[in-house]
């Protein structure tokens, strides 16, 4: 066993030996192509290439390196992974891609958002090198010549550091920049080509190199990249910084020592990140953790997350944030800490840093998680003064120093025609809605840009308000009214000078119904004492005589109207349109009917009509009439709105004007048959008859045993007879209150006498109702009052039995 651990000991041990020497042999390798062994130059003739053919110069200048081996010389041994990174960075399929949020989001942090931009990651495939750009093993020097000889070559730096041009030698490149490289291969081939030829010198493909990227970004580890990328290149391809790496110190290490940093703010706002160092194979990019992050919230100009230095303050905050915006109450800034597990607050005048004292910048120290907070100013103006009222442009102005009432009042366009100068006020602070209680200062305009110097023109402080009147509003419109016979009857402005001419045109005119000889005009006096209290107002009216004409009536011309003035226009009595009724139904020439004269009856107009038809039921006729003692509308606009509509039982229906369940009752078998009696009834403009047709119909309802629909018996008038027909009287049948209702609506009820009924008449179209019995709350009592009732009726039967 023994035996056996010494063994697997000396595995481990020859294991380790043969990996430090490949890795000697490796860099020992490395450190000897990265010398610069500037070879002696090889002689050349000038006239070499005076007279060459394109063949010849072929030959002569081919690369020389790349006939040597087949590996191209100063191949990258890591050049295979170019072939799977098509963009320089290796994905991961195991990984989700980690989007940023949007950088406007406050909690995401400033300048971490630069690593995702497109741009900044395909920087690595440039090709055209800058002038300091230093030329190293791989790089591709391309030559072209053109004009006196044609030619171009693809030249390899070799692991010696040179390119080989076959007929000129090595020419030792390594480390130079690319511009010195750049000269000193332009003099070597000027030497042998015709003097006429141009030559170009550029970098082609460059080398790449690997770069290792750690610390706090997304994807740790090796990057195949160009030579002349540089760190911030390289975050971006490792997927940027994490929550915790610092964007203010990315280190830059070359075997195992920090050579540069890169600070993230400095390029964002200058452009510059550091020194012009490229990078080389085996470079270490390094992001560690950061120093503190503060939060800038509120009206900084953009506010989110940022990374500070050891030494930086308020000031360095803000100018990463832009400084403040125009709202910011800066000097009530406030910053939340957390000190020993418990969150406090200080508050920073923000407008007092950056000041001198005692011959140092104030600052304000900032911690890890500080949260810098500035708010919005109060909103209010605080040198506003308002004008309003009867100014030229009331509005809302600035109070300057040493301001006076004129002032304000020219500043908002002065004053206008209708401005009451007799008084205005001046409220002090009343324009600060905070202030409760303000001071009313009255002031007099009669002086208004005449005495500048006038008592009334007072000082006018920040807050004031003015208020001008309008010398209209103290007193109120003055009206006149016209009614009767015209045709725009109503109220009208008096303006200056107005007559009775003036007013009757902007009535429309007389219409042809007005006595033009009778024009009444009602007029007040006294109106100015009355306001005063010395003596009350009284009437006056006034009776006018007009002609038809009115355009040429010269005394409606000369009656000035006074204010409240009130005209009336009478109706002529001789002047009367036609009045109408309507006869629906059966009648022979139902329609519209005009009175003959103010006393014509309806059998009149039954006989104007043609008299009724044979199946006319005169019983059931209704008269609807829409101008009644509550009635005081235009009798004429309600007659053209009326709709005469009738359902299938021949009723008028109609919602507008009048309601059909509410007609009046008339006895037209009486009016016809006795022309003039007291049936006979007068008939008004608008009335409408109804006279249906005769329904034979009989309807029994109520407490029967069958409620139904039957018809009319001529023979039997008799109630019980259509009682007997339904089956009878029902339960609890109310006798004593069984009623008809006729088809004009009247009904009659049943008398009684005693315990005998006498029923009213059926007649074609009625309805029989016979309610229920209510029943009886105290069946005691009822007994009681029959006891009662019967008991005299049983003492005198027993009385007369006594012998």
């Amino acid at each position: 066993m023994e035996l056996i651990k010494i063994i697997l000991k000396a595995k481990k041990f020859l294991l380790l030996l043969a990996f430090l020497s490949v890795s000697v042999i490796f860099s020992s390798e490395n450190l000897k192509a990265q010398v610069v062994t500037e070879l002696p130059d090889l002689p050349i003739d000038p006239n070499a290439l005076k007279n060459a053919s394109p063949a010849e110069l072929q030959s002569y200048l081919k690369d020389f390196n790349q006939r040597q081996q087949n590996k191209k010389p100063g191949e990258d041994i890591h050049r295979g992974l170019t072939e799977i990174q098509k963009d320089g960075v290796a994905k991961d399929s195991t990984k989700r891609d980690n989007f940023k949020k949007k950088v406007f989001d406050p909690r995401d942090t400033y300048g971490a958002d630069l690593f995702h931009a497109h741009q900044i990651v395909e920087l690595t495939a440039l090709s055209t090198p800058p002038e300091d750009y230093p030329i190293g093993v791989g790089d591709h020097i391309i030559v072209s010549l053109w004009g006196g000889a044609d030619f171009e070559q693809d030249y390899i730096v070799a692991r010696d550091g040179s390119i080989f041009p076959q007929g000129l030698g090595k020419i030792t490149v390594q480390g130079l920049t690319f511009a010195n490289a750049r000269s000193i291969i332009y003099d070597r081939f000027r030497r042998v080509i015709p003097s006429s030829t141009n030559i170009s010198v550029t970098l082609g493909q460059p080398r790449t190199i690997v770069v290792q990227a750690s610390g706090n970004v997304e994807n740790p580890g090796p990057i195949v990249v160009s030579a002349f990328t540089n760190a911030l290149n390289i975050v971006a391809l490792a997927g940027g910084v994490t929550e915790f790496g610092n964007l203010r110190n990315i280190l830059i290490s070359r075997n195992g020592k920090v050579i540069d940093t890169v600070d993230v703010y400095k390029y964002l706002n200058t452009g510059d990140y550091g020194k012009h160092l490229y990078l080389e194979n085996n470079d270490f990019i390094i992001v560690p953790f950061y120093d503190k992050k503060v939060l800038a919230s509120g009206q900084f100009k953009r506010p989110m997350y940022y990374q500070l230095k050891k030494n930086e303050g308020v000031l360095d905050l803000m100018k990463f944030a832009g400084g403040f915006t125009s709202e910011a109450y800066a000097s009530g800034g406030t910053i939340i800490r957390s000190v020993g597990e418990k969150q406090i607050i200080k508050s920073v005048n923000f407008n007092a840093l950056g000041l001198k004292a005692n011959n140092q910048i104030t600052d304000e120290t900032l911690f890890d998680g500080d949260m810098v907070i500035v708010n919005f100013i109060n909103p209010g103006l605080k040198n506003k003064v308002v004008v309003k009222g009867e100014v030229a442009y009331p509005n809302v102005y600035e109070a300057r120093p040493g301001d006076r009432l004129f002032d304000l009042l020219n500043r908002a366009g002065g004053i206008t025609p209708n401005t009451f100068l007799d008084r205005a006020y001046v409220y002090k602070g009343a324009g600060d809605s905070t202030n409760l209680k303000s001071d009313k200062i009255d002031v007099d305009l009669s002086d208004f840009n005449r005495d500048l110097n006038s008592s009334q023109n007072i000082e006018i402080e920040p807050n004031d308000v003015i208020e001008v009147f309008n010398k209209n509003q103290f007193t109120e419109k003055q009206m006149i009214h016209i009614e009767g016979e015209v045709r725009n009857p109503g109220s009208f402005y008096l303006y200056g000078g107005m007559t009775l001419k003036d007013l009757l045109f902007f009535a429309n005119g007389l219409m042809p119904s007005a006595e033009f000889g009778s024009v009444v005009v009602s007029s007040i006096v006294d109106i100015d004492s009355s306001q005063r209290g010395v003596k009350p107002t009284k009437n006056i009216i006034r009776t006018y005589a007009i002609s038809q004409n009115l355009a040429l009536d010269p005394v409606t011309e000369s009656i000035k109207l006074k204010p409240y003035d009130q005209v009336f226009v009478r109706k002529n009595p001789n002047f009367k349109l036609q009045q109408n009724i309507v006869l629906n139904g059966e009648v022979l020439y139902p329609g519209k009917y005009p009175k003959l004269g103010e006393k014509e009856t309806v059998s009149s107009f039954i006989n104007r009509a043609g008299g009724l038809k044979e199946n006319a039921d005169p019983s059931g006729a209704k008269l609807f009439r829409l101008k009644d003692s509550v009635y005081s509308g235009s009798l004429n606009q309600q007659v053209r709105k009326t709709r005469f509509i009738r359902d299938t039982s021949g009723n008028i229906v109609d919602s507008v004007v009048f309601d059909s369940s509410e007609p009046i009752i008339i006895d037209l078998e009486e009016a016809i048959k006795s022309p003039g009696s007291k049936f006979d009834i007068v008939l008004k403009e608008g009335d409408i008859i109804l006279i249906p047709e005769l329904n034979p119909v009989v309807t029994i309802k109520g407490a029967v045993q069958s409620q139904l629909k039957m018809y009319y018996d001529k023979d039997h008038s008799n109630l019980l007879y259509y009682i007997d027909r339904a089956g009878g009287f029902g339960v609890r049948p109310w006798k004593r209150r069984v009623y008809v209702t006729y088809a004009n609506g009247k009904s009659r009820k049943t008398k009684n006498f005693g315990i005998f009924h006498f029923y009213p008449k059926v007649e074609p179209g009625s309805i029989v109702v016979v309610p229920n019995r209510p029943e009886s709350k105290n069946l005691g009592n009822f007994a009681s009052q029959i006891l009662v009732t019967s008991l005299p009726i049983l003492v005198a039967y027993l009385l007369t039995q006594v012998k």
